[in-house]
């Protein structure tokens, strides 16, 4: 089963950057899962906390599942209490899965991923408005202001 890595940030935004071949940002926090041996295998960063909003960067591929996804909304919640969260992406199927959450497209962010306006150097940005993350956190109809 997988596990939740806290208190590690460092080490999973290291894993993270290496692993994903990003450049290496500063983030607010990041959460990473391992799998039985302890092994990193996935992990969410939260960058560009301003106290509304929050910017999500995930990888781990084949480990976004509806827990991982509950326990990222819960953080947006819980720890950051925002009332949005960005997801910017430029690959199509992560685009039709955070539509199919309940997130809003707001448009596209060109050049973020490089000189051009092409559709390799820009990214679809959304965002998850409050009640969309207390919905996928198992927290609506709860007060958690």
């Amino acid at each position: 089963m997988t596990q939740i890595v806290t208190g590690r940030d460092a080490e999973v935004a290291a894993w993270m950057f290496e692993t994903s071949g990003s450049f290496p940002i500063h983030y607010n926090l990041a959460v990473g899962l391992a799998d039985d041996a302890g092994a990193l295998i996935g992990g969410a960063m939260f960058t560009g906390f301003n106290t509304s909003d929050v910017e999500l960067h995930y990888f781990g591929p084949g480990t976004l599942t509806r827990r991982v996804v509950r326990m990222i909304m819960g953080i947006a919640v819980l720890h950051f209490n925002v009332n949005r969260m960005t997801v910017r992406t430029r690959k199509k199927h992560m685009a039709r899965g955070v539509r199919k959450l309940g997130a809003v497209y707001e448009g596209t962010v060109k050049r973020l991923y490089g000189p051009t306006d092409t559709a390799q150097h820009s990214a679809q940005q959304f965002a998850f408005y409050r009640e969309t993350i207390e919905k996928l956190a198992g927290l609506s109809g709860q007060r958690t202001t």
